[in-house]
């Protein structure tokens, strides 16, 4: 059986720059395992939940009372509001270990100035020991560059002590986890990403 990938993600603040559609949701439902595995609880906040087929395959692992440690806020309307929610959720709930943002700004385009506002005022607001997980999609290389990813607002996110993570599709149904440098090369299994 392949090696389950994990990393210690303790307090760290995270931007994951996405390829369209290869696994950035899952990718964050894999970290949210692994968080209430080691006891931590989840703040997960999208426009939409994840898809129930994928969510229930990933939470397979989890008990009754361990899957209870993962709650789902709707993230609409005003950015800095649903910041205040989020803020307020992981102040009055124990043992808050990650906040995922999952599709939290446009696919497209530069990042809305208020959303960019707002997540960085969340990673000064949260707990230095939660660990920060921002999800969305890789921008477009208009340069000409041969980067594999384009992390949007790249240089503001570095600024405020992210760490820039990218997940691109590789050959024969691999994927290239980019951790600032460092990558691995997993695939994507039911039970979430897999060390190849």
């Amino acid at each position: 059986m392949a090696e389950r990938w994990s990393c210690d993600l303790t307090g760290k603040r995270i931007h994951l720059s996405v390829e369209g559609g290869c696994g950035g949701t899952t990718f964050g439902l894999h970290c949210a395992v692994d968080c209430i595995q080691s006891g931590g609880r989840v703040l997960w906040a999208s426009p939409e939940m994840p898809n129930a087929t994928r969510f229930s395959q990933l939470f397979a692992s989890l008990n009754i009372v361990e899957s209870s440690r993962f709650h789902a806020l709707n993230l609409i309307g005003a950015m800095d509001r649903c910041v205040d929610a989020i803020v307020e959720a992981e102040q009055s709930l124990p043992r808050v270990s990650l906040v995922v943002l999952d599709d939290w700004c446009s696919p497209t385009g530069r990042i809305e100035k208020d959303h960019m506002k707002a997540v960085l005022d969340l990673a000064k607001r949260m707990n230095p020991e939660t660990t920060l997980l921002l999800i969305s999609k890789s921008g477009t290389d208009v340069t000409g560059s041969n980067e594999p990813y384009r992390s949007r607002s790249k240089s503001e996110f570095e600024n405020n002590d992210f760490e820039i993570w990218g997940l691109v599709e590789g050959q024969r149904n691999l994927l290239h986890l980019d951790k600032n440098g460092d990558v691995d090369d997993v695939r994507i299994a039911e039970s979430g990403f897999v060390i190849v």
